[in-house]
């Protein structure tokens, strides 16, 4: 993997340099803000109260955002403390990241082991008291037949971004479903991939391996080939971005490449310590960064 790498100052570093910065120095390096808990469980916690935070901090307005499957630990605790605290929910409007297809370019059902409906239906929305949930219409779940759809509805709900964004990256670099859509005969500039909104896509190989060993015991077979997902243009927008490595020593490089590289569509999690306006323009992105010290760790090899 090639690429340019800076610290907070805008020197160069080697990718050799950025892999092998200790844990504890890593704020002297970037100028992102970087959280470093000592469990996944003080993680999920802090991201939970986070979107409590942001509920409570509108004072009963709208409040929008964008949640993916993955890390989903956090749901449980937000519901309950929604539930413990009273937290007013109803005006909460809620898009999740993506959604896997199947090989007719389908969504897949609610009953698949997969599905991101499924899962925040039971680890978030169902968890929910009646009085204090939003109501179902408030809920957007991105599908292979309601793109335009969503799009419309971040149009109306959210114009100048969601009010939160939580997203992860992945070892290959792509945040939602978002990878690098350059290969073969695609060629697509900075600009387009920048400006995509809710599309569809195929899921890549090394996403399908990666997924096949955290979800499905290895058994690429159970990993849907394609998703529909929510683009840069609105998660980029967004006015405030938790950034989530949460996957093990899987994340180190990915911890890494999202902090120091330049913005890349090869690495394209390195997009999101920016926001991209609604002109194109882009600017440094209102962005914490959040692992424990599994994903903070330094880049290592060994034989298995």
């Amino acid at each position: 993997m090639s690429g340019s790498y800076v610290d907070k100052n805008g020197n160069s570093l080697t990718r050799e340099t950025v892999q092998k910065i200790a844990p504890e120095e890593l704020r002297d390096y970037t100028a992102i803000p970087i959280e470093i808990v000592p469990t996944h469980e003080a993680l999920y916690e802090a991201i939970a109260e986070i979107m409590v935070e942001t509920i409570v901090s509108r004072k009963g307005e709208k409040t929008t955002m964008i949640l993916p499957v993955g890390p989903t630990g956090q749901y449980p605790l937000f519901a309950e403390k929604v539930r413990e605290r009273r937290i007013d929910c109803r005006n909460l409007f809620t898009f999740n990241m993506d959604e896997f297809l199947d090989r007719r370019g389908r969504t897949v059902p609610e009953d698949h082991p997969l599905s991101f409906k499924a899962e925040m239906m039971k680890n978030l929305f169902d968890l929910i008291p009646a009085e204090l949930k939003m109501p179902g219409e408030q809920m957007f779940f991105p599908r292979h037949d309601n793109m335009d759809f969503i799009d419309e509805m971040f149009d109306l709900h959210a114009p100048d971004g969601v009010d939160l964004c939580l997203a992860g990256v992945g070892p290959e670099g792509h945040f939602a479903f978002n990878e690098n859509p350059n290969s073969g005969h695609i060629d697509i500039s900075e600009e387009e991939f920048l400006s995509d909104r809710t599309h569809l896509v195929v899921v890549r190989t090394s996403t399908v391996d990666m997924d096949a060993l955290v979800a499905g015991c290895g058994d690429r077979c159970i990993i849907p080939p394609f998703a529909v997902t929510v683009g840069p243009s609105d998660v980029l927008l967004s006015r405030r971005m938790e950034v989530i490595l949460f996957a093990g020593k899987f994340q180190r490089t990915a911890f890494r490449e999202t902090l120091f590289r330049e913005p890349t569509m090869a690495f394209p999690g390195s997009y999101l310590k920016l926001r991209r306006n609604r002109d194109g323009s882009l600017e440094p992105q209102n962005v914490t960064v959040w692992a424990t010290p599994e994903e903070a760790g330094i880049v290592t090899s060994s034989t298995i």
